[in-house]
């Protein structure tokens, strides 16, 4: 359905009219320049990586004509992307003791607790969290299931796959979640094993989480930060970047490009036990 939105108010309207293989390279420099140069009336444009998203729908029509239809050439693909997969937004974290006075301010909230209970401690991202259910937790493991994301698409609840091939996974939870979750699970009255146990939205998220920060005087961060915050975390209690990516659903790749600034003090150590190693020690 996000791909559908695309396609109708981005690149329909630009060249629905147009024959396919008529589409040149200049046509889509034009259409590129306009959606760069767009400002909305708070004089916001469109992000590196939604510009991004939209080009690469538009490449991907094309690529299916030359696959199928014998179009020559893909013209999106010759004149390049527009946009940057890397956001531009700066990568914020929450130290743990930043975090500890964000939930104290979260208490009066049994259902916003709890959630950000899982989101900083597990370090899942939000569409995982909203979609969990009762039957996801195994209490007696300790564990909690990935398997799907919650979307709110045109007013209507969408379950999914999780976002990557690695998102499926299950993950050991410390004691104290454990209790927590249990406790909360069974204080929900009239859930059932397939029911949500977050039946919020992303937007209630964010108000809870900027209330949160301004009570206690803490800096401001996006609700994926916290996904952020909880790699930071485990980077400084030591572990490897395989092990992280194994919890949070990535490839270690990904883990060690994205998070290479958090890693300074292991390469020391690296740099270190090369040096004893040519010494001898």
């Amino acid at each position: 359905m996000s791909k559908e939105y695309i396609i109708n108010l981005k690149i329909i309207p630009a060249f629905g009219e147009r024959k396919i293989n008529e589409i040149k390279p200049s046509d889509i420099i034009q259409w590129q320049n306009e959606l760069i140069g767009y400002r909305n009336d708070k004089g916001k444009g469109f992000s590196p990586t939604y510009l991004k998203t939209i080009h690469n729908q538009l490449t991907a029509i094309f690529n299916h004509a030359v696959r199928f239809y014998e179009l020559k050439s893909n013209p999106a693909r010759t004149v390049g992307c527009m946009g940057s997969k890397k956001s531009d937004k700066e990568m914020l974290v929450w130290t743990k003791e930043e975090y500890l006075k964000f939930a104290d301010s979260m208490m009066d909230k049994d259902i916003s607790f709890h959630a950000f209970e899982i989101l900083y401690w597990c370090g899942i991202r939000v569409g995982e969290l909203l979609a969990l259910t009762p039957a996801d937790f195994n209490f007696e493991d300790g564990t909690v299931s990935i398997t799907k994301s919650y979307q709110r698409i045109k007013g209507e609840d969408i379950i999914t796959t999780p976002k990557t091939e690695k998102g499926k996974r299950i993950i050991n939870m410390p004691d104290f979640l454990v209790d927590e979750m249990q406790d909360y699970i069974a204080r929900l009255y009239g859930c059932k094993p397939k029911s949500r146990i977050f039946p919020i939205t992303k937007a209630v998220l964010y108000s809870e989480m900027r209330r949160g920060a301004t009570e206690q005087n803490i800096k401001k961060i996006r609700i994926h930060d916290l996904r952020h915050s909880h790699v930071s975390l485990l980077i400084d209690m030591g572990f490897s970047a395989v092990a992280i990516a194994d919890r949070v659903g990535h490839e270690s790749i990904d883990i060690t490009y994205h998070y290479a600034h958090l890693f300074p003090t292991k390469q020391n150590e690296i740099a270190n036990s090369l040096n004893n190693l040519k010494e001898g020690n």
